[in-house]
């Protein structure tokens, strides 16, 4: 497998990409959330985000194992551990460590799975994480940036302290500045998320929903003040809603790539790209 952008001074040009509902990958995670022990009362939102968010999953498995090489993967924001189900499945000889707030609201994860599960606040990392540093050659930060809502700064410089020499982070996040967005914008006259909503969920599902989601740019300065340098970027969007909207969005992010509705990013530590 090839690594991409590996020792190169700046990003791959922006692309735009598409992921599909994945039907079957659901069908198949689904059938293993009753053996998860989860709190009953967690189940609809996790059968929600599956079948949402299953076909997105498996195109991060898949770009990241057929891009780039690692034996060592760290999930943050693992719950309700789908990523996890897929890397396992197509790479079992992975080393899979997942992140999460309250890993007791999935109490047989780790037997069902055959990964390990480290309880974690990546935004206030209690002295334990000391031996998790330096030690990932993958770290995997995915729809998790627009959630942090303490000090996006000293986080980000945390995560890119658990990679080891080699390593890199895969980022994905909303686009703020996609055709959903823009469209939220203009019709509904909200700059983001419904604010009520997204923090309710610290009490309904025990953590944050939605801060506020950012373009590129805005991503990559936090990066770059972060020791991080960004070595591949490109958008992509979720497609299978209605032909019309599939065929608008694929013209539409063809021209112009960062209309997509969310961001994709790989960027190693800056010190370790300057001494190659």
């Amino acid at each position: 497998m090839g690594i991409p952008g590996k020792g190169s001074g700046s990003p791959d040009p922006a692309k735009s990409y598409g992921w599909a509902q994945a039907d079957e990958a659901t069908a198949d995670y689904l059938k293993l959330i009753p053996e998860l022990g989860l709190d009953r009362k967690l189940w609809p939102w996790a059968e929600e985000y599956v079948r949402y968010h299953a076909g997105r999953l498996l195109w991060d498995v898949d770009f990241l194992t057929r891009n780039y090489e690692f034996s060592s993967c760290l999930n943050i924001g693992g719950a309700p551990f789908v990523f996890e189900y897929f890397m396992k499945k197509a790479h079992p000889e992975v080393e899979v460590v997942s992140v999460d707030l309250y890993p007791d609201r999935f109490r047989h994860v780790e037997r069902v799975l055959g990964i390990k599960v480290a309880q974690l606040d990546v935004e206030r990392p209690c002295s334990a994480a000391a031996k998790m540093l330096g030690q990932f050659q993958c770290v995997v930060f995915c729809e998790i940036f627009e959630h942090l809502r303490i000090d996006l700064l000293k986080t980000m410089s945390f995560i890119r302290s658990l990679l080891n020499e080699d390593g890199f982070m895969y980022l994905t996040m909303p686009n703020g500045l996609g055709i959903d967005a823009l469209g939220r914008i203009i019709w509904r006259g909200r700059t983001g998320p419904h604010p009520i909503r997204e923090w309710s969920k610290l009490d309904n599902l025990g953590h944050m929903g939605h801060v506020r989601e950012y373009s590129y740019i805005e991503l990559r300065d936090v990066l770059v003040h972060c020791g991080f340098q960004v070595q591949r970027y490109q958008y992509r969007h979720n497609i299978g809603h209605s032909t019309l909207r599939d065929r608008s969005l694929r013209m539409l992010t063809r021209f112009i790539p960062k209309l997509g509705n969310e961001i994709v990013v790989v960027a190693r530590s800056a010190k370790t790209n300057q001494s190659r």
